[in-house]
């Protein structure tokens, strides 16, 4: 696990919030929770968000509603969404808004962590791949190796 990654949980079922944010605590991520979509977008703008872990019904929102509005925010950030609903009844919602992993409630803590952690890696790749292209369109020379 890599320290700089920052983590926003946007989870309004407490228990599963302090579970998630005592795993979070003791696997050393930096992180971030809070239980509705007005507060998610208060801490995205504050801070820079690597991964998102949302629920899909939140009290003022839909996971699908708010990640659009994350995302043109925060456009590397990788995405997992959580549900009570089968993975079928929300499918095409998970598409449209390109969630990297679903998690069904109730879900174990080791595939949480295999979750997490591909979301990570693909914050990091895109994160990446964005900063090649700027060095590249700022050198004049598509393609140019970079330093």
């Amino acid at each position: 696990m890599e320290p700089e990654h920052r983590v926003l949980v946007v989870e309004s079922d407490a228990p599963l919030k302090r579970s998630l944010e005592n795993f979070l605590e003791r696997a050393g991520y930096i992180f971030d929770c809070c239980s509705s979509a007005r507060e998610a977008l208060s801490l995205v703008n504050e801070f820079h968000h690597d991964v998102v872990i949302v629920e899909y019904l939140l009290p003022d929102a839909n996971a699908a509603a708010l990640l659009e509005q994350l995302k043109r925010i925060v456009p590397h950030a990788a995405t997992i969404m959580i549900s009570e609903y089968d993975f079928r009844v929300i499918a095409d919602e998970l598409v449209r808004v390109e969630v990297e992993s679903f998690l069904k409630k109730p879900f174990d803590v080791v595939d949480f962590e295999v979750a997490l952690s591909s979301a990570c890696m693909d914050s990091c790749l895109s994160s990446e791949e964005t900063n090649r292209f700027f060095d590249v369109y700022h050198e004049g020379v598509p393609g140019a190796p970079l330093k």
